[in-house]
């Protein structure tokens, strides 16, 4: 999947579950944690070549498996933290959790383990980059809209207005 649909399936339903605007970009920001993670370790090869090599080996690897993202959501919910920091790691692991969900819909898949290559689990749904993706997308957009529409309405005014908290 592209980033544009991982960040608005995560947003979507961050605001679905009623997390705090903290949640809700946090969510943003996890949903393309695990690649962006895949990205910087590629970067430690000296030569652009390298960079790509290493990244297509290790891209949809252990930074996708399920476990971390949902051992950080759990995580998040039963430790003592404060309010916002609580909202920010609930946040950060559920979008974690719904970028490693959205990408079982790819050919590619996920690893049922987090160091192995084998033993991929895909719903092969659709590709990333294809109409199926961006209908999907078309589908997220549509959704939040459709129930969250007012809701979202009465945000915009409340900062639009400079009153959120």
């Amino acid at each position: 999947m592209k980033w544009i649909t991982h960040q608005a399936a995560a947003v979507a339903s961050a605001l679905a579950l009623h997390l705090p605007p903290a949640g809700v970009a946090a969510a943003c920001a996890g949903a393309v944690l695990p690649d962006m993670l895949d990205q910087r370790l590629a970067g430690l090869a000296p030569t652009p070549r390298g960079r790509q090599k290493i990244f297509n080996r290790i891209h949809r690897g252990a930074t996708h498996w399920f476990g971390w993202w949902l051992a950080l959501f759990l995580a998040a919910l039963a430790l003592p933290l404060p309010p916002q920091e609580r909202a920010a790691l609930t946040g950060l692991g559920f979008g974690g959790l719904s970028h490693v969900i959205l990408d079982m819909l790819t050919p590619h898949g996920v690893p049922w383990q987090p160091f192995s290559r084998k033993g991929r689990f895909s719903l092969r749904l659709c590709a990333t980059g294809s109409v199926g993706e961006y209908c999907l997308l078309a589908a997220i957009a549509l959704a939040v809209w459709f129930f969250m529409g007012h809701d979202l309405l009465q945000l915009a005014h409340k900062l639009g207005r400079g009153r959120f908290f």
